[in-house]
């Protein structure tokens, strides 16, 4: 009871207590009784059924209800009931409000909030020079000083109003069948008759049949909601249809301990983040690992005189149009960090506001200055299982940073990327974070190679690398040393140095928040800069394994391909490559070590792909420990079996196109001539997953292209109501694409416009299908 009154002071406790004592006017006294009378004198609670007789067989007041409301505003009394020694009692309050069919939502007048901020532009730019006399030339007091006003004036244009609350309710018909059945169950159970059995086994299939019908009419109701003129409405109602919402948990498993408090699970939250981010152990003999902390104390405690020169000689300065095409590229999203602003209120500023934010955002450059308030995440941890009650491994973080802290990264991102791309930093295997690259680009060349080395009826093994914790196990010292190798600016060097020390995150759980947890390794959640830190930082993998050329990565996501040689025997096809793999396993089990970037051997597998009736087996090992072989593996969503049929990859897209394919039909039997409706649907929810296999459509065989060409065909007639149309007059005579025409329509949009001369090419293609 005690924690239940530490979570809300609002709350009426009421049960069997078999508590005796004479405050409540109980003849008896026992030591429960005791115990309850100082713990309700203690919290200021009052029972408000004291003197009320709640028991047949005896005078004893046992049956309580406790509240923190005073006995006189309430009014208790006891109903007749023969059905158990406890009588009912029922209490009336006089002056307890109770919405439980009314809550508040809010409305915020953005319209309002921009013209606001225009008129107080002048105001809030000499504030700004105000500070900066006042702070040596520090704008960052000004950044806090806007966050806070921006956060204030978005409550100030921000009404609550109280709504009804919609519950989902059943009808009064079928609440009497229910009181029915009810009453037909309890018959049955004294009785023990036939007669009654029989009734309430119609009975029941009566109140199922009734609960079917009515929830096909809340589905027509929902349904019929799609058709609204507001697209906010459509996108706002499909999305609820297709999207998969985590599974809340109430608790957290740790070993053999259940933790269950919120106290608890923040604790182990803590505990395990601490861990999670803790700095790795170095060894001060190992000369690289002592150049690295050597270097990360040079430039963590350089001067600010040092760091000011260094940076009035490098190129981040940024003028208006920087920062105007930084905040658009900003997703307007509501959600915001532990600073109150989110990315919608930063995209509502006025334009007059980008010359008061570029001079600001150099005069932090200017000294690389980083404020503790923008290191500061707000996390919190969803639930990667159904378990409700998962461990901390089966958490997926989410950290939320102050969203001018990731326009200052950005900021930094424009100038860091010119230069990596300058100096060819990226090797060509790496696909991830990168313009013009994809995870489709990275599955191509996987399954080119493997396509010709099957050709010639040999067999090609892929190692499938998983690291653990990939972006959390990053050496932040080992990253700096390998930046001044690659002769990085000192002025982004001292940049980063500020930009990692002394992080922090706070993990947010029912509304209560942990400790700070010093972030000692790895990249900032939710950062945009964490991803290409990531692979800059491991731009020499793949120069590790024996050949560089054969390793595809995008980002933590690495196959390594072996191609055996072509004039050995089978027999000694197998030996060469497991010798080949288990030498390149050692090599990356060093590189690992050196730079302190944990690979998970548990989870990493191979998949030998081969055209063979007998699959090879290989005995590959990494630190002692086994890589297992699968039949399939699923890389970058694509799942790529041994036999390169795709059947697993096209079973799992067609149990997504089935779903959202019966919603189009609902769709099409409320609206069957809303084709507009229909098209939007099925662009935004069925197409994608057809394209997806479009980019491999020329490797699957003549059974699984028919196999999508039927669907996308059945798509059609749906949509455009033509389901007595034959195929041949579907493509024909209604001038509706085929499913190749149309992927290579799609494929060939956007490069039309870089390359025209692809418009040719496409042309053609188009004749011959």
């Amino acid at each position: 009871m005690t924690t239940l009154l530490n979570e809300s002071r609002n709350l009426i406790l009421a049960g069997d207590f078999n508590a005796k004592h004479m405050d409540w006017k109980c003849p008896q006294v026992n030591t429960k009784g005791r115990l309850l009378s100082t713990w309700l004198n203690k919290n200021n609670l009052n029972v408000l059924n004291s003197g009320t007789k709640t028991s047949l067989r005896s005078d004893t007041i046992i049956d309580l209800i406790i509240s923190g409301e005073i006995p006189e505003t309430s009014e208790s009394q006891c109903l007749p009931y023969a059905g158990s020694d406890h009588l009912p009692i029922l209490t009336k309050f006089f002056n307890l409000n109770v919405s439980m069919d009314k809550h508040f939502v809010s409305r915020t007048y953005w319209k309002l909030y921009s013209s606001i901020l225009s008129i107080l532009h002048d105001q809030l730019q000499a504030e700004q020079e105000i500070l900066k006399m006042k702070s040596n030339n520090n704008s960052f007091p000004w950044f806090l000083m806007f966050e806070q006003f921006l956060a204030a004036l978005k409550l100030r244009v921000t009404i609550w109003k109280e709504i009804k609350r919609k519950r989902p309710s059943i009808s009064p018909s079928i609440r009497m069948l229910l009181q029915h059945k009810h009453y037909l169950q309890n018959r049955y159970r004294h009785s023990r008759k036939e007669v009654d059995r029989l009734r309430l086994r119609s009975w029941n299939t009566l109140v199922k049949h009734e609960f079917q019908a009515l929830r096909q009419r809340n589905w027509e109701d929902f349904i019929s909601n799609v058709a609204s003129p507001n697209p906010a409405s459509f996108w706002c109602t499909a999305k609820k249809l297709i999207k998969k919402k985590s599974t809340d948990f109430c608790a957290l498993t740790d070993g053999n301990t259940t933790h269950r408090s919120t106290t608890d699970i923040i604790n182990c939250l803590n505990q395990h983040f601490t861990e999670r981010h803790e700095l790795p152990s170095l060894n001060m003999n190992n000369l690289l690992e002592k150049d690295a902390d050597e270097l990360w104390k040079l430039y963590s405690e350089a001067e600010e005189d040092d760091t000011q020169l260094r940076f009035n000689q490098s190129d981040l300065q940024f003028t208006k149009q920087d920062i105007k095409n930084t905040i658009q590229s900003l997703k307007n999203k509501s959600s915001s960090g532990l600073d109150q602003v989110s990315n919608k209120m930063i995209k509502l500023l006025p334009v007059q506001y980008h010359i008061v934010l570029a001079e600001a955002y150099n005069n932090l450059f200017r000294t690389a200055y980083w404020g503790k308030e923008w290191k500061t995440a707000r996390t919190i941890c969803l639930n990667k299982s159904d378990n409700p009650a998962p461990t901390t491994n089966q958490l997926r973080p989410i950290s939320m940073l102050p969203t001018f802290s990731k326009i200052y990264e950005k900021l930094f991102l424009l100038r860091f990327h010119n230069w990596s791309s300058r100096m060819n930093i990226l090797p060509v295997q790496q696909s991830g974070a990168r313009a013009h690259q994809a995870t489709t680009s990275r599955v191509n060349y996987l399954l080119e190679q493997l396509t010709q080395s099957l050709r010639y009826n040999s067999f090609s093994p892929v190692i499938y690398i998983d690291f653990l914790q990939a972006f959390d196990n990053l050496w932040h010292q080992g990253l700096l040393l390998k930046l001044n190798k690659l002769n990085c600016p000192s002025a982004y060097l001292a940049w980063i140095v500020n930009y990692f020390i002394n992080r922090t995150l706070k993990i947010e759980y029912n509304n209560s928040q942990s400790t700070p947890i010093n972030v000692r390794r790895g990249a900032p959640q939710g950062s945009c800069l964490g991803p290409i830190i990531y692979i800059i930082s491991h731009h020499d993998l793949p120069l590790v394994f024996e050949n560089p050329l054969h390793v595809r990565a995008y980002v933590d996501n690495i196959a390594i391909v072996y191609v055996p040689s072509l004039h050995l025997k089978y027999k000694f096809q197998v030996l060469e490559i497991e010798e080949h793999i288990n030498k390149d396993m050692l090599k990356l089990l060093h590189y690992t070590n050196t730079w302190h970037q944990t690979l998970n051997p548990k989870k990493s597998e191979y998949v030998a792909y081969h055209n063979s009736v007998q699959c090879p087996k290989l005995e590959i090992f990494y630190n002692g420990v086994k890589i297992l072989q699968k039949k399939d593996f699923k890389y970058l969503d694509f799942y790529i079996d041994a036999k390169l049929s795709f059947r697993t990859m096209i079973d799992a897209q067609f149990v997504k196109l089935r779903k959202s394919y019966q919603i189009l039909k609902f769709i099409h039997r409320e609206f069957p001539s809303f084709t507009k409706l229909k098209i939007k649907f099925f662009n935004t929810y069925i197409w994608p997953h057809m394209f997806m296999m479009a980019t491999i459509y020329c490797l699957f065989s003549k059974t699984s292209c028919e196999r999508l060409a039927s669907f996308y065909r059945r798509c059609l007639r749906l949509i455009h109501y033509l389901f007595l149309c034959p195929t041949e007059d579907l493509h024909h005579h209604s001038h509706l694409p085929t499913y190749t025409r149309e992927t290579i329509q799609k494929m060939f949009t956007k490069p039309y416009e870089k390359y025209p001369t692809i418009r040719t090419v496409v042309h053609r293609i188009r004749i011959t299908t």
